[in-house]
């Protein structure tokens, strides 16, 4: 059964907007922030959502918000930065970098609508009809104009309920994940100390000295149909914070010189070059998951020249650690909503090298963890894909 599509602007109420700079008398209020979601459990998480006093609110803080209101991020829409309003911030004001949508209880479930938009059909639509190239946005009238499927109102609820099911099952896979990282964290703390001051006064070196670092294939270049060999490639999505997507791996026609020049070796760390503020110098690994894999130039590779004072896993930790992570922040440069280095500022990061002893025995832990992580039901992670597709096709 195919459901009729309509524009979701059409089910939609209006949304009150204030000016808190303006508002006479007014109190402190709760502000959602683009910061305050998080895009991978699809909530607004609490502790990032500031008292706010009027005199000193950002000026994007406008739309007056409901529990209930799905609120969907304009910016940078592959991100899908989409969240349900929850009871304790009902009353609270959102940035005008979101588009709130109050389901119109007439005709469409908040609930239902909460799930449309995290859908890949949705989330494909508005990347495909964002503008701007580093800093892609849509707009609220493209959000509304765009058709979500629309059964009978208790239809909705019956596909909004088994979503939720399979979303807490979904849910409880992430904090198990989440919980082995905070205990990976520890084990670091507890045998380094803090990675930002080294108070244990390990040695330290610069990353240029003990490394070859290299940025990839660019994409586009001319070559000879003769002699070109077509090879998979690392893209920035296929590299993530501490683990690598390979579920999409591309292919690339390159020359034999490019093809020699950017193949990977096991041991390589690769880490993107920009992205969000806070995940800047993401990266893992390479432990040759694909033959003859080679990488494109918004990638870095780092390869240890000796791996007897320096183990790619624990260079990896440190990189990802607050210890990178300010480091690029303070000499990376930022756009809006988006931060980037390049290679000469990569080179001069300054790691600390304990004896290999420890770095052994903390990859030891950290592989132990991995297998844990593995462990955690990943077909929940698809049941949930594969249930969201059927219910919005009206398979269910």
């Amino acid at each position: 059964m195919n459901f009729n599509q309509s524009p979701i602007g059409e089910h939609v109420e209006k949304v009150l907007t204030w000016n808190p700079a303006k508002a006479v008398n007014a109190s402190p209020f709760d502000y959602i922030d683009l910061s305050s979601v998080n895009k991978d459990s699809k909530q607004i998480i609490l502790g990032e959502v500031p008292r706010t006093n009027p005199n000193s609110a950002p000026s994007r803080a406008r739309q007056l918000v409901k529990s209930g209101d799905v609120i969907v991020a304009t910016v940078r829409p592959n991100l899908n930065g989409v969240a349900s309003v929850p009871d304790e911030l009902d009353g609270a004001t959102a940035s005008t970098g979101y588009c709130v949508l109050r389901a119109n209880a007439n005709s469409l479930d908040s609930r239902y609508l909460h799930y449309w938009v995290q859908t890949n059909y949705f989330v494909s639509e508005m990347m495909s009809k964002a503008t701007g190239a580093n800093y892609p946005a849509v707009s609220d009238k493209i959000i509304k104009e765009s058709k979500i499927p629309l059964p009978p109102l208790a239809e909705q609820k019956r596909i909004a309920a088994i979503l939720d099911k399979a979303d807490a099952i979904r849910r409880k896979r992430q904090q198990a994940i989440q919980l082995a990282d905070e205990f990976l964290r520890s084990v670091f703390l507890d045998m380094f100390g803090d990675p930002v001051t080294n108070p244990k006064g390990w040695d330290e070196c610069v990353l240029k000295d003990i490394s070859d670092i290299r940025s990839g294939v660019t994409k586009g270049k001319k070559i000879n149909p003769d002699t070109a060999v077509t090879l998979p490639y690392m893209r920035v999505a296929n590299v993530q914070d501490g683990y690598l997507s390979l579920d999409d791996i591309q292919e690339i026609t390159v020359s034999p010189k490019d093809a020699e020049k950017y193949q990977l070796s096991k041991g390589d760390i690769l880490l993107t070059e920009g992205g969000d503020p806070d995940k800047l110098g993401r990266g893992h690994v390479w432990n040759n998951e694909v033959a003859n894999c080679i990488h494109q130039n918004h990638i870095f590779s780092v390869r240890i020249k000796n791996q007897s004072i320096v183990r790619p896993g624990f260079l990896s930790a440190q990189i990802a650690s607050q210890r990178g992570k300010r480091y690029f922040l303070k000499v990376g440069k930022q756009t809006t909503g988006i931060a980037t280095i390049n290679k000469t500022v990569l080179s001069e990061f300054q790691p600390f090298v304990p004896p290999i002893e420890m770095q052994d025995k903390y990859i030891q832990i950290s592989k132990s963890v991995d297998k844990l992580k593995e462990k955690a039901p990943i077909e929940n992670m698809n049941i949930f894909e594969a249930l969201s597709q059927k219910a919005f096709a009206g398979e269910l």
